[in-house]
């Protein structure tokens, strides 16, 4: 048990993939980035509103769980879906409506399930918090907002 989790650990540490916030569904549109997300990370701002949420760069032989919220950051659990065999995978707001806020993942294990999200909510302990460093609009044209503070965040897309 120890040694898988170390493994997935170095396994996370050589490779990470972005979070992309999303303005429209589908994952089109402008949108927010957090770059080389690592496992149990929320990509996510208190009160701004996404259609979807899209997993880019993920390494075609790791098996994930991507991750959507609601309810600011990555407070309410919306969208699950597993992700295996593709290097990109997008979750759609489920109701149509824009009101995503964050977005996460975390190994599926085939020997012992993935710690139940509640379980994370409860113990505050399985997600680390990131917000986006990039903006990148619908011609691609890319910014670096970095350092930029969450309230101007929000109003970007």
């Amino acid at each position: 048990m120890q040694f898988e989790t170390i493994l997935l650990g170095l396994a996370a540490s050589v490779s990470a993939i972005d979070i992309r916030l999303r303005a429209g569904s589908g994952c089109t549109g402008a949108y927010q980035v957090c770059t080389g997300i690592n496992p149990d990370t929320c990509c996510g701002l208190s009160s701004a509103r996404f259609a979807s949420v899209g997993y880019v760069a993920i390494p075609t032989n790791w098996r994930i769980q991507g991750r959507a919220y609601s309810n600011g950051g990555c407070t309410t659990l919306v969208g699950l879906q597993t992700i295996q065999g593709t290097t990109n995978a997008c979750i759609n707001e489920p109701s149509g409506f824009a009101t995503l806020s964050g977005g996460g993942y975390n190994f599926v294990s085939k020997r012992r399930a993935a710690v139940p999200i509640e379980q994370c909510a409860a113990e505050k302990s399985c997600l680390s918090v990131a917000k986006p460093d990039t903006l990148v609009l619908e011609d691609e044209t890319k910014y670096s907002i970095v350092d930029m503070a969450e309230p101007l965040l929000e109003t970007l897309v």
